[in-house]
């Protein structure tokens, strides 16, 4: 049983503790679908039976040496054009929170964690959505803190990386610094300029992967619409989710 006491008004303030479960996203959004629901609910478990990943991966995660972890939230202020936005304030909170913690980390379009060219954490956001507005929002967030060895040779961990820290202390300061930009986001306040300050590749050049071909361009932003905005050396182009892909 983890003991967590966030200092925030009220993310992570209700708390649901899972030894084991499918996946806390699907257990958050079975709570999503009853009116009574608390914002700012946080499901927390230790082992997923189940987890998933952006664009239908799975995630991988040792039992019981990494954060596997969902927040059940109000987001019907959020716009259907504007559901980008969510992705951007929990990019910003799990990378602020690794980075109050003391390691460097940056945001992987459109909003993994990474250290050193390395994944640290991911997330995985599903929306439900009611007329031109979302309803409720399940944001799942997995990172790697004490596994030392992964299939991907892309994947790290915080212990790998150098930082020793409790899953408690790491889920605290994650709903902390969550909110702090989830209450910006709801007050209107653009969070694209502290985005792009932190998203790996940001105007350098760099190699890139589309529709087979290789290609070098630069990243020069991310729009509304969530499309990453790249300039090659013969044009500028849009691209969507699954469209292109960072050669390391």
């Amino acid at each position: 049983m983890l003991k967590l006491q966030p200092k925030t008004l009220f993310v992570g303030q209700n708390q649901i503790y899972l030894p084991y479960c499918h996946s806390t996203n699907d257990v958050a959004s079975e709570l999503g679908q009853k009116a009574s629901f608390k914002s700012g609910t946080l499901v927390i478990t230790d082992f997923q039976t189940a987890g998933r990943g952006q664009r239908g991966t799975t995630w991988e995660s040792e039992q019981g040496k990494n954060l596997t972890m969902s927040l059940l939230l109000d987001t019907s202020f959020i716009a259907l054009h504007q559901q980008f936005d969510l992705s951007v304030c929990t990019a910003l909170a799990v990378r602020s929170a690794i980075s109050v913690l003391g390691l460097n980390a940056v945001v992987k379009w459109p909003n993994d964690i990474y250290i050193a060219n390395k994944k640290v954490a991911g997330i995985l956001i599903e929306n439900n959505l009611r007329e031109n507005k979302l309803n409720y929002s399940v944001i799942g967030i997995g990172i790697n803190i004490n596994q030392d060895q992964f299939e991907n040779p892309r994947a790290t961990s915080l212990k790998v990386e150098g930082l020793l820290v409790s899953r408690e202390v790491l889920v605290e300061k994650i709903c902390e610094q969550f909110e702090h930009y989830f209450q910006k986001l709801k007050a209107g306040e653009s969070l694209k300029e502290q985005y792009h300050e932190c998203l790996l590749g940001m105007n350098e050049w760099r190699e890139f992967e589309s529709d087979n071909k290789m290609f070098k361009g630069k990243i020069t932003g991310v729009e509304e619409s969530g499309e990453l905005v790249i300039e090659s050396e013969i044009s500028k182009k849009k691209f969507n989710i699954k469209e292109i892909s960072f050669c390391f």
